[in-house]
């Protein structure tokens, strides 16, 4: 039974999969069907549900126990202290959970694609990417993506999960490159400074240099973030620095910010509460922080202007307090901690791509919400199932015994 379980698992994760992908990333926003990422975070869990029952092994299920334990509390936490209506609280919490149960759940089934599973999902990216392409060349990226940060985060995606299904030769890292290099066509400043991070760590590595703490990997990471922080210095002035200094039209972003500084401060340790600041659904019913905090009469920021209450994912982390920071922290630096502990000369691939997951989401919290989006779901699948393939053979293979 269970011999059959792992074989068929493999085989409806690819078809799942790929129908995300398409689905989910980069047809989402021209269906306009905006339950597909909520229907793939509830088929994740189910699956993971199934597998954990065949297995028998639930201390595998500890990871998501923890997950709805700490989301459980903010949720009482959020209730108690009224930080906004029922609804507003529920559907916060349903869209702050997602990617961390999308992630988890996929860790847990880990599944393993035939080498002829990753060369036809391959051959789609290359084919999507053409098509991608030509939206751009077109100018058709609001039509089929409703804003140019989405065109560049579907390429984003599109050239990760080609580099997940490559074989890691020359000629992989360049079709990478070059898909990646489609998402220029969105402008965004952000998405500059990625590429060049990506474009940086793929070549030093394959050149030969070591991703690991020393002495080289630390200098060259060093140029990388000179190199990027210059590039995008004058969209980093823009938003952050001169709002801040014209306190009379404080722009959105820098008084985000700093008020998410405030209400950490005010609201030690567990933060404002969920649906309360920063994020999508404090923006739908309109959470009386803003005008606590005397930032509701800013444009994009006010009761009819709600455009960038949830336009950066760092100020809704005061809705989590400083242990919810430092619970997002210790999520990161579980996934590198493990990647970097099971890191060798076959899997340098992998550990690459668990950087790159790493280093998008840290540049896109700046000045988007991606990661409880469509878009960040996916990636975290995508960086689950890379970390389980970095796994030892012999944990791998104690699951089926």
């Amino acid at each position: 039974m269970l011999s059959r379980l792992v074989f068929s698992k493999n085989d409806l994760f690819f078809v799942f999969l790929t129908a995300g992908y398409l689905f989910g990333v980069i047809l989402y926003d021209f269906l306009e069907f905006k339950y597909t990422d909520e229907l793939m975070a509830l088929f994740l869990v189910l699956f993971a549900g199934i597998v954990v029952w065949e297995r028998k092994e639930w201390k595998e299920a500890i990871p998501l126990g923890i997950l709805f334990a700490v989301f459980s509390f903010y949720a009482v936490y959020s209730f108690l202290i009224h930080s906004n209506v029922y609804q507003a609280i529920i559907k916060d919490l349903i869209i702050q959970i997602k990617p961390y149960l999308g992630f988890y759940c996929a860790y847990l089934v880990a599944p393993h694609f035939s080498a002829t599973q990753k060369r036809l999902i391959a051959i789609l990216c290359l084919i999507v990417g053409g098509m991608i392409l030509i939206v751009g060349i077109t100018g058709n990226i609001y039509f089929v993506f409703g804003h140019p940060s989405r065109f560049a985060t579907a390429i984003t995606a599109t050239a990760f999960l080609f580099l997940y299904c490559s074989s890691y030769k020359w000629s992989d890292i360049l079709i990478f490159i070059l898909l990646l290099t489609i998402g220029f066509f969105s402008t965004r400043t952000k998405f500059y400074g990625f590429w060049m991070i990506a474009f940086a760590i793929l070549v030093y590595s394959k050149a030969g240099g070591k991703l690991r703490l020393n002495k080289s990997s630390i200098g060259v990471a060093i140029v990388v973030l000179i190199l990027v922080l210059w590039f995008c210095k004058d969209k980093i002035i823009l938003y952050y620095v001169d709002g801040m200094m014209n306190s009379r039209e404080m722009w959105s972003r820098p008084a985000m910010l700093l008020t998410s500084g405030r209400i950490l401060y005010d609201y030690f340790p567990f933060g404002s509460g969920l649906a309360s600041f920063g994020t999508f659904a404090s923006g739908e019913y309109y959470s009386a922080l803003y005008e606590a905090y005397g930032i509701d009469q800013l444009w994009g920021l006010s009761r009819n202007t709600r455009f960038f209450i949830c336009d950066a994912f760092y100020p809704s982390l005061a809705q989590f307090g400083v242990v919810g920071i430092g619970l997002y922290l210790l999520f990161w630096w579980s996934i590198l901690h493990k990647g970097y502990h099971w890191l060798s000369a076959e899997n340098q691939k992998q550990w690459i791509l668990l950087l790159f997951s790493f280093l998008f989401f840290l540049i896109e919290g700046t000045a988007d919400t991606t990661i409880v989006h469509n878009r960040g779901l996916f990636i975290l699948i995508v960086t689950a199932i890379t970390l389980n393939e970095m796994k030892p053979c012999h944990e791998t293979e104690s699951r089926y015994v």
